[in-house]
């Protein structure tokens, strides 16, 4: 081969080497560009779940949060109930009873009754009404309030309502407090009202006053047994005495 072969040859060599130097180049580049890409993407998805991660605790914190004052909130609220129920029971009378057993001052307190409220006593009704138809301005805690409402002849009237929807509304330290809604049924009363004797409170009462009296006798008489002997022995021997005076002045006689 000539010269200028040689040196075409190697031209040619040398631009198919040049040629696949480049093509490797390209590839190489093509797959870091593409790496990189992955490499972006996974960043992207890292990010993604660390946001949403911190949302849900966020979300979480807010939640407790929320619970916590709640709970706060609802512990230190007054808690007013209202019932139609034997006051004193065997009396057969029913009364209207509004009370706060929760902790705190209950202001504005209004209730509503649906039928509202009518009592087999005509004089009661109007009573009864006009002290539902204004709110109660304040009820400390423990305060019960109540009213005469009807008594046993209700039963026999027949005509009456026996249930009734009860609403009970209230404000509290912390601002209004949850209503309150709940039914009354009269007719569970219907064999209670007659049920204890008016005075059984009394007897009962008076029963366990009788049965601490006689467990302080008992304690006292163990705590002080000598002296109580010796006050016994004292007193035999006087009367012993007493007797033999007695039988000496028979006998001089």
């Amino acid at each position: 081969m000539h010269a200028a072969e040689w040196v075409a040859l190697a031209s040619g060599v040398v631009a198919l080497i040049a040629a696949g130097v480049s093509a490797l180049q390209a590839r190489t580049a093509s797959e870091s560009a593409k790496h990189s890409k992955q490499q972006a993407q996974a960043a992207d998805e890292q990010v993604r779940i660390a946001r949403e991660q911190l949302q849900q605790a966020e979300r979480v914190h807010r939640d407790q949060l929320e619970l916590a004052q709640q709970i706060h909130r609802e512990q230190n609220e007054p808690y007013v109930v209202v019932d139609l129920a034997a006051d004193q029971p065997g009396t057969g009378l029913v009364a209207l009873i509004v009370h706060n057993s929760g902790p705190t001052m209950a202001r504005d307190v209004r209730i509503r009754f649906t039928p509202e409220l009518e009592s087999s006593l005509p004089q009661l009704t109007p009573r009864v009404r006009n002290a539902l138809s204004r709110p109660i301005s304040m009820l400390p805690p423990g305060r019960r309030l109540v009213y005469p409402f009807d008594t046993h002849q209700r039963w026999d009237a027949g005509n009456l309502p026996m249930e009734f929807d009860v609403t009970v509304d209230a404000t509290g330290p912390a601002g209004p407090v949850e209503q309150l809604t709940y039914k009354i049924d009269l007719q569970v009363l219907a064999e209670s009202l007659g049920g204890e004797r008016p005075h059984k409170r009394i007897e009962s009462s008076l029963g366990e006053i009788a049965g601490k009296v006689e467990e302080l006798a008992i304690k006292y008489g163990k705590a002080n047994s000598e002296a109580i002997r010796a006050e016994n022995r004292r007193e035999r021997e006087e009367w012993e005495e007493r007797q033999r005076r007695q039988s000496a002045e028979g006998s001089n006689e």
